[in-house]
């Protein structure tokens, strides 16, 4: 029983880890920058998926503007993904070396429309962090959070706000991923992110 209850686990999870093999990094970035804001913590499958996927689609295609019929069909592959899984998915990204991302690594990360960002910053150990942000108007209105894999939020202390430089301080509570996500009113376009902490 135990056996054939195994099974059934690792054929559903794999058959997911399969569909989801050519969801593009693109669609990722999107998924975790606009659509996770409103979906975030509906585990268990609780809600579009009692609807035809047409319906998910509708939905996907009304808040997410012109989308190409592939990418519509990841994000929703990835809202399965987080309503079963209960965290976000998994992408492709290295992490940056010594904790700081540059120019390029930051433009990998960025919404199409320049006005977000998702990083991944890494399994961290307990303790007290600072983020180092270049190129992050102070003039422009933007939101900045800190989430771990589990969706609960950090708060944010912010230490300055130079010309060139806006420092943010957080606490990692647990060791568990965090991720650092940036949404702003006007295009924004980072220089470099960089990591200070245990």
């Amino acid at each position: 029983m135990l056996r054939s209850i195994i099974l059934t686990i690792f054929i559903t999870s794999s058959s997911f880890v399969l569909a989801a093999e050519n969801i593009q990094h693109e669609s990722v970035i999107i998924f975790n920058t606009s659509c996770t804001r409103c979906h975030e913590g509906e585990c268990s499958g609780r809600m579009t998926f009692h609807l035809p996927k047409s319906a998910a689609d509708q939905h996907i295609r009304r808040h997410g503007g012109e989308l190409t019929l592939e990418t519509t069909q990841q994000l929703f592959e990835l809202l399965r993904y987080m309503k079963e899984e209960c965290s976000f998915y998994p992408f492709s990204v290295s992490l940056a070396k010594d904790r700081i991302w540059d120019s390029n690594e930051l433009g990998k990360l960025q919404h199409p429309s320049n006005l977000a960002y998702f990083l991944p910053l890494g399994r961290l150990e307990p303790g007290v962090y600072e983020l180092q942000l270049e190129g992050l108007d102070d003039n422009a209105s933007h939101c900045t959070e800190i989430i771990n894999n589990e969706f609960d939020y950090y708060d944010i202390e912010k230490l300055n706000c130079g010309s060139k430089i806006t420092s943010l301080q957080f606490q990692a509570d647990i060791c568990e991923e965090y991720y650092l996500r940036i949404s702003s009113r006007k295009p924004v376009s980072l220089k470099r992110i960089e990591l200070i902490g245990p």
